[in-house]
């Protein structure tokens, strides 16, 4: 099998051996706003889950020649998220924040890479508004225990033997100050869910799996999941919207809900089947009502996928899981409908995993200024970390 089956463009390896090398998510920004520099997580491993004394390096990649430069290593990780590792909003080209254990707790760390003074917020960040005016935590010890790929190994977590806790769920970070305050329980979203669930739905432990705020920050969306304890049962996916005091929740879905990304401070572009569960699909969503636009009429993106808007809107970069022993990653262009198929990148099947959360996703993203597109691929064998330029892709072929 080719590593590469296909692309459209040159496509640039950012990462070196030895080690393991990967980013994480699709939704969080891995480059320095003047496009210097591109944020990079080492391991040491591979093929099993974290444990509690795992540690990854967190660094840099200068990106005019691709020398790594280490910054700091941290407990607080996982191998789809990373540690959430990025640029601040306030000062994108000076400081990093990531989550690390401090104390024996779970914080966040603010690191300027030029001067290398700290502080911490007294909370992990799950998200950060665009324009830096918040940030919201959640419990990631607990999301270990139900998904190890997400959550952290690093502690336990405090709930552990509570279904719906009244004293967890949403936590709000002043960026100020670093301190934070509960705005939405997992019993208040428990009680927004209960008329939809079955009777064994009801006995289940939930949790907060994913959260993103809207880019202003006055808006948040949350995935809360469940599952029975008997072997053999799915997970339920209910999706709620707050404002950021957890004022104003709403059950935009009761079904399922799997990857997103906010157009703007309203619409929410969402693989998910509508309220109704009549189809499975990308489609547009208000965020506060269950009005939904199909995206993909056409059925061009052929799987779930890691949905993200470039900065100005214009397309959409999505990627697929294997489909024969390729990784897709395309580009959509939601005026027209057109797609372009990007690279078919080798990958192994996520049967294959002891675990199926140690994959390894494109999590293809953007540069702040839509001029790169980084990815995290296995294609050459191991984890690496790769660039495409934007002003090589034949985009003209699609508008």
């Amino acid at each position: 099998m080719r590593p590469i089956l296909y692309q459209k463009a040159p496509i640039e390896r950012l990462t070196r051996e030895p080690g393991h090398w990967f980013y994480g998510y699709y939704d969080v920004q891995p480059f320095s706003a003047d496009n210097e520099y591109h944020l990079i997580h080492r391991v040491d491993f591979e093929n099993r889950m974290t444990r509690a004394h795992d540690t990854a390096t967190v660094g840099l990649i200068r990106l005019r020649d691709n020398f790594f430069e280490p910054l700091d290593d941290t407990l607080a990780w996982n191998f789809q998220q990373g540690s959430l590792l990025r640029w601040t909003p306030w000062a994108p080209n000076d400081e990093v924040m990531y989550n690390t254990v401090s104390y024996f707790k779970l914080v966040t760390k603010i690191l300027n890479v030029k001067t290398g003074e700290s502080r911490l917020w007294e909370r992990p960040t799950a998200t950060v508004a665009d324009n830096g005016s918040v940030a919201l935590s959640i419990n990631f010890p607990r999301i270990y225990g139900f998904r190890a790929g997400y959550g952290y190994a690093c502690l336990p977590d405090d709930f552990a033997n509570q279904k719906t806790p009244a004293d967890d769920g949403v936590w709000r970070i002043d960026p100020a100050t670093g301190k934070s305050e509960l705005v939405l329980s997992l019993q208040q979203c428990f009680e927004l869910a209960a008329p939809y669930m079955t009777e064994e739905e009801r006995s289940w432990k939930y949790l907060i799996n994913h959260i993103t705020l809207n880019p202003s920050g006055t808006r948040f969306v949350a995935l809360m999941r469940g599952k029975p304890e008997r072997l053999g049962g799915g997970w339920r996916t209910f999706t709620i919207t707050a404002n950021t005091d957890g004022s104003d929740a709403f059950l935009m879905m009761k079904s399922v809900a799997s990857h997103y990304h906010w157009k703007n401070d309203e619409e929410i572009l969402f693989y998910a089947n509508d309220w109704d569960n009549d189809r499975w699909g990308l489609y547009l969503m208000n965020n506060r009502t269950h009005d939904a636009l199909r995206m993909d009429p056409e059925n061009h993106m052929p799987t779930d996928g890691h949905c993200i808007y470039s900065p100005d809107r214009k397309w959409i970069l999505n990627d697929t899981y294997p489909i024969d022993g390729y990784r897709r990653l395309f580009i959509h262009n939601p005026a027209n409908g057109k797609k372009m198929d990007l690279a078919a990148l080798a990958a192994p099947a996520t049967s294959s995993f002891s675990d199926p959360d140690l994959r390894t996703d494109l999590h293809a993203r953007w540069s702040p200024d839509g001029t790169q597109i980084s990815f995290d691929s296995v294609h050459e064998g191991t984890r690496h970390t790769y660039r495409i330029r934007v002003e090589d892709i034949p985009l003209a072929e699609i508008e």
